[in-house]
């Protein structure tokens, strides 16, 4: 099974060194983002760690660029993990397994912006991974599999994304076999169970010690910590960034 991969942060960095280690898997490509991307990833890669696994890596600021050399390396499978981009119809037909994608919520529930932070906002308690095809929707492709976690009260982003990363480990050892015999499963997504996230606003980052109620002052913290911006307070008009509290 030919494989491309198109990552530029540590879930799919991560979820490379574990495919790397099936035997049915031939790395042919790996395609990253460069430094000037419009796209912000907080938790980027750099390209050096992506050369350890001996193939050509490509640095794109849009995936379109790739347009015509994944065309010409005739991948059986399409591998997107932490790529900011809609990817293209165009490019989702080309392999002839498919185009797959791995996102930190059960869907069809969190389709959208910034799963983890808005997990940890709408105070979610039971979360994972979903592993699907993708189309031409957001997040609206048929599901591989699922892999379930918890989320405790106390977990701050990076609790979760380490999560995130190890289901992802999971789905992957679990499902890639599977696609390479092709008799993966593909379960088409309840449209009406459906719920999109917003994408959240940089001001929001802001904590409103006048108007912020103190639970949630917590919960601004836990979801907009590190690897995220962070959550602050303007004090002499400088920002103030805290990544760590507790109510007493």
């Amino acid at each position: 099974m030919k494989v491309i991969w198109l990552s530029a942060n540590k879930f799919g960095y991560q979820a490379l060194i574990t495919a790397s280690k099936i035997p049915e898997l031939i790395l042919c490509g790996i395609i990253t983002s460069k430094e000037d991307s419009p796209f912000v990833i907080y938790d980027k890669i750099p390209q050096e760690n992506w050369n350890r696994f001996n193939v050509d890596v490509t640095k794109v600021s849009s995936i379109l660029e790739s347009l015509t050399e994944i065309e010409q390396m005739k991948p059986d499978l399409l591998v997107v993990i932490g790529w900011r981009e809609i990817i293209p119809l165009d490019i989702i037909k080309i392999p002839k397994l498919g185009t797959i994608g791995f996102h930190p919520t059960l869907l069809p529930y969190g389709r959208g912006s910034a799963p983890i932070i808005n997990t940890i906002f709408e105070c979610v308690k039971k979360s994972g991974v979903t592993m699907f095809y993708l189309d031409e929707g957001l997040d609206s492709g048929d599901i591989i599999g699922q892999e379930k976690f918890s989320i405790d009260e106390n977990d701050y982003a990076l609790d979760i994304y380490e999560k995130v990363i190890e289901a992802g480990k999971k789905l992957i050892f679990d499902y890639f076999p599977l696609i390479d015999q092709g008799t993966a499963p593909r379960i088409p997504q309840d449209n009406k169970k459906a719920f999109y996230f917003k994408k959240p606003k940089l001001r929001n980052n802001r904590i409103d010690l006048k108007k912020d109620n103190p639970k949630l002052i917590i919960r601004k913290i836990r979801a907009l910590s590190k690897p995220y911006k962070g959550a602050y307070i303007k004090v002499h008009g400088k920002k103030l960034r805290i990544w760590k509290a507790e109510i007493e």
